[in-house]
């Protein structure tokens, strides 16, 4: 059965990447962004943790969590991208003048929607529904 904090883990991911999706405009700072990106791709990997029946540390590091994950037995051949991400929940947010990186906005949103969608059948799967 999936742990209950798997499910409001990910609920708060759509909510961040609802955040990101409202920041997508170019005019907006991309460690803007990238910060509401980050939370919801960590809350997602948090969730998936929580799945294997494993509690996910109290870090804002995707490295690590992606690590837990393989430790798990799950394959991160395709998630390692996410890696970049944990620059901007630190690094980015205190730096006022941070690099551009020129992510493709509306590629990561995509790509994390479906990391959820796939978290969440993940979820129901364990739950038996």
């Amino acid at each position: 059965m999936a742990s209950p904090e798997a499910a409001r883990l990910l609920r708060i991911a759509r909510r961040d990447l609802k955040t990101a999706r409202q920041l997508l405009d170019p005019d907006v700072e991309e460690a803007s962004w990238g910060w509401a990106a980050q939370q919801c791709l960590e809350k997602t990997l948090k969730a998936w943790i929580h799945v294997t029946g494993s509690k996910p540390p109290a870090t804002q590091d995707i490295a690590r969590q992606l690590l837990l994950l393989e430790q798990a037995g799950v394959d991160t051949c395709t998630l390692r991208p996410l890696r970049a991400f944990t620059s901007f929940a630190v690094q980015y947010r205190y730096d006022d003048e941070p690099e551009d990186l020129s992510l493709d906005r509306n590629a990561w949103c995509q790509r994390a929607e479906a990391l959820i969608v796939q978290v969440q059948a993940l979820i129901e799967s364990a739950s038996g529904g």
